[in-house]
C-alpha cells in the first residue's frame, strides 16, 4: 500500500527526548528528593513531599495497582487538586481535609502552593537546552516528510522545544501561532498550504504564556518563559484555555479518521487514562489500526506488549514494538518503506 502522510499519526512522550539530555519522569523525581535533602530552598517541604507521594501510593494500592509508578505529573495534578480546597467540586462531600495535611500545607495552604511553584519552576529548568545539537535525531522527522511528501502531524505531551528547533529549521511547522501576532488561533490549522508538520503540543510548552489582558490570549515566545503555559492532567485540558480541548479533540480526531491506519508512538508510557482511551477506542473501531510502540533498547519486548494490551483492552496484534530507543529508530529504523510494513486496509490480510 502506498503510504501518505494522512495514514500515519505520531505521539511523542518523555522517552522521545530522553536521549537529547531531558530527564524522564523517574530521574525528576530522584532530583527532587535529592534536593529535599540537601537544598535549604526544598528541605522545609520534606515531610509535605513524603505525606503527598505516599498518599498517591495508598490510592494507588486500593485499586490494586502496586506497580503504579510515581511520576511528577500525578504528584502535580495531585497538588493542583488540592489547591482549590473550597472551590474542588468533591468539596461538599469531603466534609473536612486530612489534619495531616493541613498541618504541612500550612495557612491557606502557603506550603503546598509554594512547593509546587518550585517543582514547576526546575520542570521548566529540566527541559530547557542550552543548544539543541544533542537533539538533531528529531531530523529522522524531516526525512520522512521528504519521502512521503505530504504533511504529517505529531501529537506531543512533551513541553521541550525539541521538534520546534531541530524540525522547524529547515521544514514548516504549524503550531497554531500567527506569524505577526504570536496568538493562538485554531484557524491556522485550517490550511495545510506549505505546510510539513500540525504539531499538537497537548501539555502546553515552556515558551507559551498567556497574558494578563482582559480577555487572557494564549502566545508564544521565541524564547523560553518564567512563567510557561503548562497543564497537568485532563482535568486541566479540558477546562484551561482553549488549545487544550482543540488539541485532544484533534488526536481523538485523527485517530479515528478512516484514513490513519498507523499510530507511531515514540518514548511513550501509556500512563495518560485519556489518551490511551482514545487509542483503545480507534484500535477497536477499526480493524486495520495498527500501534508502532518505539521503547527503550533494554526493554522487553513481550513485556511491553502484554503491559499495552491489558492498559488499552486490545489484541496483542495491533501491537507492534521497537526496542531501538528514539535517536536509532528516527535515524536509522524510520523511512517510508519501513513504515508501509504497517499499513494496510481492512481488506488486506493480516501480516
Amino acid at each position: 500500500m502506498e503510504v501518505k502522510g494522512e495514514n500515519i499519526i505520531f505521539l511523542l512522550g518523555a522517552g522521545a527526548s530522553y536521549e537529547a539530555n531531558i530527564p524522564i519522569s523517574f530521574q525528576m523525581v530522584d532530583e527532587i528528593e535529592t534536593l529535599i535533602k540537601k537544598d535549604d530552598k526544598w528541605n522545609k517541604y520534606e515531610d509535605l513531599y513524603y505525606y503527598l507521594k505516599s498518599s498517591i501510593q495508598y490510592g494507588d494500592g486500593i485499586f490494586g495497582n502496586f506497580d503504579e509508578p510515581f511520576n511528577v505529573e500525578k504528584l502535580l495534578i495531585v497538588i493542583s487538586e488540592i489547591e482549590k480546597r473550597d472551590k474542588n467540586i468533591m468539596y461538599p462531600f469531603i466534609g473536612t481535609w486530612n489534619i495531616r495535611l493541613t498541618d504541612l500545607a500550612g495557612k491557606n495552604f502557603e506550603n503546598l502552593k509554594e512547593f509546587k511553584e518550585l517543582i514547576v519552576n526546575k520542570l521548566n529548568e529540566w527541559v530547557r537546552l542550552k543548544n539543541y545539537d544533542k537533539a538533531n535525531y528529531y531530523e529522522g522527522f524531516a526525512s520522512l516528510k521528504n519521502e512521503i511528501g505530504n504533511l504529517l502531524k505529531v501529537f506531543t505531551l512533551n513541553y521541550d522545544l525539541c521538534f520546534e528547533r531541530v524540525v522547524g529549521k529547515d521544514q514548516n511547522v504549524e503550531l497554531g501561532f500567527n506569524n505577526a501576532t504570536k496568538e493562538w488561533h485554531y484557524t491556522n490549522f485550517d490550511s495545510i498550504d506549505s505546510k510539513d508538520f500540525f504539531l499538537y503540543k497537548l501539555h502546553g510548552s515552556i515558551n507559551w504564556y498567556t497574558t494578563d489582558d482582559k480577555i487572557s490570549k494564549l502566545k508564544i515566545s521565541d524564547d523560553p518563559v518564567e512563567v510557561p503555559e503548562l497543564i497537568f492532567g485532563i482535568q486541566h485540558k479540558m477546562t484551561s484555555i482553549d488549545p487544550y480541548f482543540f488539541f485532544a479533540s484533534e488526536f481523538r480526531k485523527q485517530c479515528l479518521d478512516n484514513e490513519t491506519k498507523l499510530l507511531v508512538c515514540i518514548g511513550y508510557s501509556f500512563s495518560d487514562e485519556y489518551i490511551n482511551n482514545i487509542i483503545s477506542q480507534a484500535v477497536l473501531e477499526k480493524d486495520e489500526t495498527q500501534i508502532l510502540v518505539v521503547a527503550g533498547p533494554n526493554d522487553d519486548k513481550d513485556e511491553i506488549k502484554k503491559d499495552i494490551s491489558d492498559k488499552l483492552n486490545v489484541d496483542l496484534s495491533a501491537i507492534k514494538v521497537e526496542t531501538v530507543g528514539a535517536k536509532k529508530f528516527l535515524v536509522e529504523v524510520m523511512n517510508k518503506d519501513y513504515l508501509a510494513q504497517y499499513i494496510h486496509d481492512s481488506k488486506d490480510a493480516p501480516f
